[in-house]
């Protein structure tokens, strides 16, 4: 898994074999409320059946929430964003979430990138 820093907002990618997905959050404070979500332009030219925008902040709200009792924590969403053309099964996204907030919590590196929108 790779870990970046976008702006305001934590990534992470999570390509395996020709399944590949990449997720951008941004955390918050206070009640979880329902995040902003947005999907980022398709990557290349790959074409898959359509991610349930709905199913993708349910599965990121489920991973936050399982980091949070594992770590003792209390981060919450506020916005979240995935590319149009990645794979499912939105789960995944989930498992991403958990392990962005795992990374932050242990003190992990998020390479900075340029392109931060």
């Amino acid at each position: 898994m790779h870990f970046v820093r976008l702006g305001d907002f934590l990534a992470a990618s999570m390509i395996t074999g020709p399944k590949h997905n990449l997720l951008q959050i941004r955390l918050g404070t206070g009640v979880q409320g329902t995040p902003a979500c947005e999907y980022l332009p398709p990557h290349g030219e790959c074409q898959h059946e359509p991610l349930i925008e709905e199913a993708i902040i349910a599965h990121v709200l489920e991973g936050i929430a399982e980091a949070n009792s594992r770590l003792g924590t209390s981060h919450t969403v506020s916005h979240i964003r995935y590319v149009q053309n990645d794979t499912k099964p939105e789960v995944v996204y989930g498992y991403i979430a958990l392990k962005i907030i795992e990374h932050l919590d242990a003190g992990g590196v998020f390479q900075e990138s340029p392109n931060a929108p």
